[in-house]
């Protein structure tokens, strides 16, 4: 179950790389999927006999605020603005969750995976691509429900500590240098299955996440970024999940 899972998670993860025209596959590395499957069976953090409510993601190293308490519900509507290192441009991005149900946008994209099914479209080139992994959905959402009850970290997030600093490349493109805490983690069974890091750090501003910044090296790439938060909230707008119209777009193939 626990491997349809990470299968149907990098699917979805592989289309919305698609859909920016990116031909790079972290799921590429040998041996991923069992060291992600290593760390699901890890047993769960939990608070004397309670199940850590952030524990499913990874984050219970870090203190209680609004952001993480609408993330571990598995159901929230966020915007985020993202800042991409040597990049001028920011992106302005939507992603909504409900369950194994998601909906990814930005200028040029928009992505929805729906009880299984994908339907990724690029606006820029006005194609489409389609896959249909529906007879993973029951079993994935099921993975999902288990590791939130009990508190499976599905992520593979490592906490390795705290710092204070400006935010980096937000920082660089505008007026704010202020220094924030930071709380830093990785994912050590990815490291180990290959040619690959990532380091994630969430900065906290006025006792909540208002940051995120990801470091990703896939072999000689390495990609910065920086999200900052401009909206998260539980009620997803009505109409989010509904497939859109593909007159206009032309099918094409992953």
């Amino acid at each position: 179950m626990k491997k349809n899972l990470i299968i149907f998670m990098t699917a979805v993860l592989v289309f919305v790389l698609a859909a920016c025209g990116s031909s790079s596959d972290p799921s590429a590395e040998d041996g991923t999927d069992e060291n992600i499957l290593n760390t699901a069976d890890e047993g769960a953090e939990n608070v004397g006999d309670a199940v850590h409510p952030y524990a499913w993601l990874g984050l219970q190293d870090m203190p209680d605020c609004d952001y993480l308490n609408i993330l571990a519900t598995n159901r929230y509507y966020r915007k985020a603005d993202m800042y991409i290192a040597g990049m001028s441009y920011v992106s302005h991005e939507i992603k909504a969750v409900d369950g194994i149900n998601t909906y990814e946008e930005d200028e040029t994209k928009r992505v929805y995976s729906i009880e299984g099914k994908i339907l990724s479209l690029n606006e820029d080139s006005k194609t489409y691509m389609e896959e249909d992994m529906s007879d993973m959905a029951e079993s994935a959402a099921e993975q999902y429900d288990d590791a939130i009850k009990n508190g499976t970290n599905l992520s593979g997030r490592s906490f390795t500590g705290t710092g204070t600093e400006a935010v980096p490349i937000y920082s660089e493109q505008t007026d704010d240098k202020a220094e924030y805490e930071y709380y830093e983690y990785n994912y050590p069974e990815l490291e180990e299955s290959g040619d690959s890091s990532t380091v994630e750090r969430f900065y906290l501003k006025d006792g909540d996440v208002f940051a995120i910044y990801t470091k990703t090296t896939w072999g000689d790439l390495v990609i910065e970024s920086t999200e900052i938060i401009q909206e998260m909230s539980g009620e997803i707008p009505a109409g989010t999940f509904e497939l859109p119209d593909l007159s206009g777009y032309e099918k094409t193939e992953l």
